[in-house]
């Protein structure tokens, strides 16, 4: 059996074409006055029309990949938000930054995106989606004005977590730049959260999708075929979370094409470095854990959005198929605006000029649940949970606590059902050794910052987060 490895597109070829007429000597970042990172939580890259779904409704964020370079093979290094996020911000894996999962603290040692580009003169201005992010776990750190109004509150009964509304964040964040003005140099951070459970859409959204069942999963003859699809009442009940969880991404883009607008407006947009993201996706039917996130490294979770926006749309519409990841977005940032990028970091700057480098990357992540006894013992809580090295379109998989390995091509197998260890030739047999002593160096290399749960309302973070399935 052959094992092909992806090459660069043209697309990727043409950026270097491009960086080095419009730069001096091909080297000179393109100018950014402001720096712009929208996050988009539990959001499938797979449910946009940029990404060839034609089945959801995107024009918003569609219309935005036409001016932007769009990451097909864009990845999330954690399934969770807090862990997700923080290595968005320090560009390291949680096994560095320390931050295991959602509810431990955030460590004060890291050094975050906000804090860099505060020290080099920007305001910084953060709007959180969600309790997740709440600054009880000092996730705040370096924003000179961070807003978290959650108009979505909930009891000690309650059995979701504070949050807001797509529309209660465009609207924070327009009215925060009318009051207080458009500073010389602007780092806004604004993160969505509306695709997560449960999934409860505006009615008018809602409708669109009912009663016609929208299936962005292998097809259903497939799934019978392998015992997945479920019987008719389950299947009836299935069908129904992921029309809502359609009709809740095309909410968000609504309103993403709001905030779109009212940057624009506001002299924002082409004078920006926009980056748009997803912390992580959700697993429906494919796979072990359903209509859920965090226990498993399936690409339904670690497939995310990866677009960026540069000032005045220079190179939109290019697109790039190599491998890339969430970690190397701080790095990317910091380069685009000629700074120094810190001591530590385990991503790397995007070299848009020698694509061919993404394909040499190995690429690694780490399940954050489950909670509990798994994490008994270890020097670091995520140290027996499942985790994958990706090298080209290769996936090896481990999952430390079940004894289990996977090794899967993606460009044949997007969808991850065809394990070539099931049935393994010679040659898969020595490329899962080789993954996996890689694997299991990169998990050895563990050394994790202290982080403790968070102890102030201690109560509380347990309640809403066992709520949502984080804690059991």
């Amino acid at each position: 059996m052959d094992f092909p490895v992806r090459s660069a597109g043209r697309a990727v070829a043409s950026i270097a074409l491009l960086l080095t007429a419009g730069c001096a000597g091909g080297a000179d970042p393109p100018p950014a006055r402001h720096v712009v990172v929208i996050s988009l939580d539990t959001t499938r890259a797979t449910h946009f029309g940029f990404l060839g779904n034609t089945q959801i409704a995107t024009p918003q964020m569609d219309a935005l990949a036409e001016e932007s370079i769009v990451f097909t093979d864009f990845m999330t290094v954690a399934p969770t938000t807090l862990a997700s996020h923080t290595s968005l911000f320090t560009g390291t894996y949680p096994h560095h930054h320390g931050t295991p999962r959602n509810g431990f603290m955030v460590n004060p040692e890291n050094e975050m995106l906000p804090e860099i580009l505060q020290a080099e003169g920007f305001h910084t201005a953060g709007f959180a989606g969600s309790f997740a992010l709440d600054r009880r776990f000092d996730f705040a750190q370096g924003f000179d004005h961070y807003d978290q109004e959650f108009d979505l509150l909930t009891d000690q009964a309650g059995v979701d977590q504070n949050q807001r509304s797509a529309t209660h964040v465009t609207d924070a964040v327009l009215a925060y730049l009318d009051q207080s003005g458009v500073p010389d140099r602007l780092f806004l951070f604004a993160h969505y959260f509306d695709p997560h459970r449960p999934y409860d859409a505006p009615p008018q959204f809602v409708e669109r999708y009912d009663p016609e069942p929208v299936w962005d999963l292998p097809a259903i003859e497939d799934l019978k075929q392998r015992g997945r699809y479920p019987p008719d009442e389950k299947a009836r009940h299935a069908e129904r979370h992921i029309r809502r969880y359609a009709a809740e991404i095309s909410y968000m883009d609504a309103e993403l094409g709001r905030l779109f607008d009212g940057l624009r407006e506001r002299d924002i947009l082409n004078n920006a470095l926009l980056i748009v993201t997803s912390d992580h996706g959700e697993t429906f039917l494919e796979h072990r854990e359903q209509f859920d996130h965090g226990a498993e490294v399936y690409q339904t979770t670690i497939h995310a959005v990866g677009l960026i926006r540069l000032p005045d749309a220079q190179l939109g519409g290019t697109r790039v198929d190599q491998p890339a990841s969430n970690i190397d977005l701080l790095p990317t940032t910091l380069q685009w605006l000629g700074l120094t990028i810190p001591e530590g970091v385990d991503g790397a700057s995007i070299d848009l000029g020698a694509p061919d480098a993404l394909s040499r990357r190995r690429q690694f992540g780490q399940a954050t649940k489950p909670a509990g006894e798994v994490e008994a013992g270890q020097r670091w809580a995520n140290m027996r949970k499942a985790r994958f090295v990706r090298q080209g379109p290769f996936k090896f998989i481990q999952v430390p606590h079940r004894n289990i390995e996977a090794l899967y091509h993606l460009a044949a197998d997007p969808g991850e059902r065809n394990d070539l260890l099931r049935d393994p030739t010679a040659q898969a047999r020595a490329l899962a050794d080789e993954l996996r002593q890689a694997l299991e160096s990169w998990a050895a290399s563990a050394a994790p910052l202290p982080s403790t749960f968070e102890r102030p309302q201690r109560n509380e973070t347990i309640r809403r987060l066992r709520s949502l399935g984080y804690v059991r």
